[in-house]
């Protein structure tokens, strides 16, 4: 774990969660494919939910679902066979401690060539 003393960790999440799904070629859209929430709320805290990485086609945005909560929207079909790795950010602020941080999720999504 990086000391959060070090300029170097400001940047870095504090944990990395790895998760994987399976989904069929040529989806409908817009649809809904995976929540993330904080397991805790802080007094004072808010958090900020966004995909740091892996979103080069835009084929996925969050859409903020509550003061915790969060879903990613698939917007376009995607063909397979395709591997899609996200990397989902949950940054925490909380202004009453003064504390920034974030944790990520890391999710690989695989795309059957299969639209069934």
């Amino acid at each position: 774990m990086c000391p959060v003393e070090n300029p170097a960790c400001r940047d870095q999440p504090f944990t990395i969660v790895h998760r994987h799904m399976d989904l069929i070629s040529s989806r409908s859209v817009p649809t809904d494919i995976f929540q993330m929430q904080a397991t805790t709320r802080y007094p004072g805290a808010y958090y900020i939910f966004q995909i740091k990485s892996g979103n080069d086609g835009r084929e996925f945005y969050m859409r903020q679902t509550g003061p915790i909560s969060a879903t990613l929207v698939m917007t376009r079909p995607i063909k397979g066979p395709r591997d899609v790795v996200l990397d989902l950010e949950m940054v925490t602020v909380n202004t009453v401690v003064n504390f920034r941080g974030s944790s990520v999720i890391r999710l690989r999504i695989f795309i059957s060539p299969y639209a069934f």
